[in-house]
């Protein structure tokens, strides 16, 4: 029966404070949230507005991080699953068991995820049934097709008039980071510092072209999105048909695998592509590090084309170190078939293929991937829940540097690489303080011996300050930053620097040093320029003497403390129908006010400048109702609710 539509949402489950209703009656609902923030988690109810159908403290999703941000990241893959048999059920509860309390921040379907024709029934029992009381209702979902989802139909390859395309909703417009594609057939997506693409290795586009047709809009497509992606650690590209396999499916001898492998996988190395992810082939395969294979399995040379030549399995078994990459080349891509998810078993002759010598016909599995910073971990977990295969891939580690320190003033020396540390001082962390009194070589490695870095510590003359203190502190709607020094030499100035997010500063100020001392002596400075942003904000001193040399302070950040309830007043509230007026606080900066009704319908948007006054802002006689007020600093969005009685 169609119904209306109601999302209820907010941080705790019993605090579902947030609504949003569709009043279109419809069979498949789809309700669009905004104004979320990051790396925050949701709680959420969904049904009508007459009932609630699900809505207990399971029913809980966490947003991503900001494009780009390096964090722990746990994405899941799983090929040709939807079969409804013991072994999809098997794969399922073991993916469950590994994570344990950890979230999967995201899945990937890799195709054929309802058999044997992708129809709704299927969908229901093989797919919807399966997954529906942990990963549908907690992990976002970015699927592919497969040749099963179109029904193995070459008209539906055309039209595609499949329920793959009404039951998933995938972010064509670039609403999730990426280039827009304007197709559910093949899209991408950001994930923190992850890049995705998902593509279509079976359907048509213009009732001709398919993924290995390199003059086709989807290829086209996927050399504008990784040309215009720069600024992401990792990449990874996954669709159903495999290059490479010798599992249920053949390589050599298969039209569509050998033209995918021909033509259009050499598109995805050159442009640095780290991991690619298929199923089809009802096993498990992997490759080591390799670039350049395009032809037939007997063709593949190892010593050629694997530029590793370990099995990257990072377990301290011999040749098991992990793969490395270094920019800017960043070459060498690993191939994953991932295909036994619910479908299991068969091989061609040859198996395991050449390329891919890491394989498992007999067991079902999932993949999972753990990305921290340059760090990316894929584990292979059976049906069984053993961990039958891992690899583990870094980029631009092994680190050679010398850094210069002026004496006395000790640095941070930090580890390249994210593991175990072992530092030629006796440390553990990733991070160590040291202060010799003469250039020093320092070296951390891993337990296995795998990675080692080499940092030379230079000690120069001291330049011209010894600083004893530096911190700030909010207060009058700015920030007041003070220091002390026991002694300076030729000293002539500082510069303050502020930045918005400890990365890239700029000069604000400047304050007179005073020269030669050997005295305690204060200085400080009022920052009262803090606009665009709320939250914190970073400074450091750069300290120059008369010479000209300079040295830059340790940086420190300073909380902006305006609490969220502060920053919007609404005056009367709730109000008897009369004159509604919203003061902003002062010193935001450039702000929007947007004021919508509980539905979400946009009813009034305002540009503001909060400078050094608070804003009032009047929206008039408002309906009897509830409405919803959005503060957006930057990228950070506040809300205040408004009763209209």
């Amino acid at each position: 029966m169609a119904t209306d539509s109601r999302v209820s949402f907010g941080l705790s489950p019993g605090s579902l404070s947030e609504t949003v209703d569709s009043t279109s009656l419809v069979t498949e609902h789809e309700v669009k949230l905004t104004g979320l923030q990051p790396e925050t988690k949701y709680y959420y109810s969904i049904g009508s507005s007459q009932i609630v159908l699900q809505g207990d403290a399971g029913n809980f999703f966490q947003t991503p991080p900001p494009p780009a941000k390096a964090g722990k990241y746990r994405i899941g893959a799983l090929g040709d699953c939807g079969n409804n048999s013991a072994n999809q059920l098997a794969v399922r509860d073991r993916l469950a068991d590994y994570l344990g309390q950890d979230y999967m921040n995201a899945w990937l379907l890799l195709g054929d995820n309802a058999y044997a024709n992708g129809n709704d029934t299927e969908y229901q029992s093989g797919f919807f049934n399966i997954y529906k009381e942990r990963f549908l209702k907690q992990s976002p979902l970015y699927p592919c097709p497969g040749n099963h989802d179109y029904a193995n139909n070459a008209s539906r390859q055309v039209d595609h008039a499949v329920p793959y395309y009404g039951i998933f909703t995938v972010p064509t417009g670039g609403e999730a980071g990426g280039t827009a594609s304007g197709t559910k057939s093949f899209y991408s997506f950001d994930y923190g510092n992850i890049h995705f693409l998902s593509l279509d290795s079976y359907g048509k586009e213009d009732g001709s072209m398919r993924l290995y047709d390199t003059l086709g809009k989807q290829v086209q497509w996927v050399k504008a999105d990784l040309a215009a992606n720069v600024n992401k650690d990792w990449v990874v590209a996954y669709w159903h048909h495999p290059p490479f396999t010798k599992g249920s499916h053949d390589s050599d001898t298969e039209a569509e695998l050998m033209k995918i492998r021909e033509n259009f996988i050499r598109i995805l190395e050159r442009n640095g592509v780290d991991l690619i992810l298929c199923g089809h082939s009802h096993d498990y395969e992997r490759s080591k590090l390799m670039k350049g294979h395009y032809g037939s399995e007997n063709s593949f040379d190892a010593s050629v084309h694997n530029i590793s030549q370990s099995n990257g399995r990072y377990d301290g078994s011999a040749g098991s170190c992990p793969y490395i990459k270094k920019s800017p080349e960043n070459a060498g891509t690993v191939y994953v078939v991932a295909g036994s998810a619910g479908q299991l078993g068969a091989t061609t002759p040859g198996y395991p293929h050449d390329a891919l010598p890491m394989a498992d016909a007999q067991h079902g599995g999932a993949l999972l991937l753990q990305v921290e910073g340059n760090r990316l971990d894929g584990q292979w977990i059976a049906s069984d829940g053993v961990v039958r295969d891992q690899f583990t891939i870094m980029k631009d580690v092994n680190a050679k540097q010398s850094l210069q320190m002026p004496e006395g003033q000790g640095i941070t020396l930090r580890a390249s690489y994210v593991g175990t540390y072992a530092w030629s001082t006796g440390d553990t962390n990733c991070e160590i303080v040291v202060n010799p009194s003469q250039n020093t070589e320092y070296i951390v490695h891993d337990e296995y011996a795998c990675l080692s870095d080499t940092i030379t510590v230079v000690v120069t003359d001291p330049l011209p300050v010894r600083l004893t203190s530096f911190s700030g502190f909010w207060e009058n709607g700015g920030v007041t930053l003070q220091w002390g020094t026991s002694e300076e030499n030729n000293a002539s100035h500082f510069v303050i620097e502020r930045s918005a997010d400890g990365r890239r500063f700029e000069s604000i100020g400047k304050i007179a040093a005073a020269g030669e001392s050997r005295e305690t002596r204060h200085y400080h400075y009022q920052d009262g320029g803090v606009t665009g942003r709320w939250g914190k904000v970073y400074y450091r001193l750069v300290e120059v003497d008369h010479d000209g040399r300079r040295q830059v302070s340790r940086i420190i950040a300073v909380q902006m403390d305006v609490p969220d309830d502060g920053l919007i007043r609404v005056q009367p509230n709730p109000s008897g129908g009369g004159n509604v007026i919203v003061e902003i606080a002062a010193g935001l900066g450039n702000c929007e006010l947007i004021l919508t009704d509980i539905s979400g319908h946009l009813l009034k948007r305002s540009k503001i400048v909060s400078e050094n006054n608070p804003n009032k802002v009047s929206f008039g006689a408002l309906a009897s109702g509830t409405y919803i007020i959005t503060l957006i600093i930057g990228g950070d969005s506040i809300y205040e609710k408004i009763v209209v009685q």
